[in-house]
């Protein structure tokens, strides 16, 4: 039978009941295989090398992506090192997932792939204390637990840095108005595309809902 931790993983190798050629395997209490094939030594290098490759590709909300469809599950991580979001996929403290699942239940693509969790959200799931639930489906039942200073410190930052967002530069519209009043309008053109003119049809026109074009040097704004 080997204890020990390996990366912060507490990890429990021992004999498979009733057969002792084989190994019960564990990882942060939660059992991955009842009859692993080969002794202690090499069950334990087995998880060595699993865990190396979880952290060589990324980690927690990145792995899943670079190793698809494998090691999203929190017992593979760090206890307090990391977030779970509520499709039970662990994420660094305030980061997101990048799995296809996660993704296509963001289609957007928004920082959050699921809301950015609060700062005192539970050490173990996404939810607060008030109403927290014991039995998420995405974990062994658990009451509701403090979250480390890590945690906190990692949700702090993302929520700090998506608040303080600037509106991309490049997103900002032209909004030109021709100098002059134009028959059919009911005031004058303006602009409608980017402030740099990236897809108008000819950069040295402004264009306006109709199709009514001017030269770029000629407007001005109001």
């Amino acid at each position: 039978m080997i204890r020990t931790t390996y990366r912060g993983r507490p990890i429990k190798v021992l004999a498979a009941r009733g057969n002792p050629h084989q190994r019960k395997l564990v990882v942060n209490g939660r059992t991955i295989h009842h009859g692993w094939q080969g002794d202690d030594v090499q069950a334990l290098d087995w998880f060595r090398q699993i865990i190396d490759r979880i952290e060589d590709s990324g980690g927690a909300g990145m792995v899943a992506m670079l190793i698809p469809g494998q090691y999203t599950e929190p017992h593979w991580y760090e206890p307090g090192a990391i977030d779970v979001n509520p499709r039970g996929h662990a994420t660094r403290p305030g980061g997101i997932c990048a799995c296809s699942l996660c993704v296509i239940d963001d289609p957007c693509g928004s920082k959050g792939r699921y809301t950015l969790l609060p700062v005192d959200a539970c050490r173990y799931c996404h939810q607060l204390r008030d109403g927290h639930k014991h039995d998420a489906v995405f974990l062994n039942p658990h009451p509701y637990t403090e979250p480390t200073e890590v945690q906190r410190a990692g949700r702090q930052a993302a929520i700090t840095e998506y608040q303080q967002q600037d509106d991309d530069p490049d997103e900002a519209t032209c909004d030109a108005i021709y100098p002059e009043k134009i028959s059919g309008y009911l005031s004058r053109p303006r602009c409608l595309y980017f402030a740099d003119h990236r897809d108008a049809h000819d950069p040295n026109f402004h264009y306006d809902h109709r199709g009514f074009r001017w030269p770029r040097e000629t407007a001005r704004t109001s």
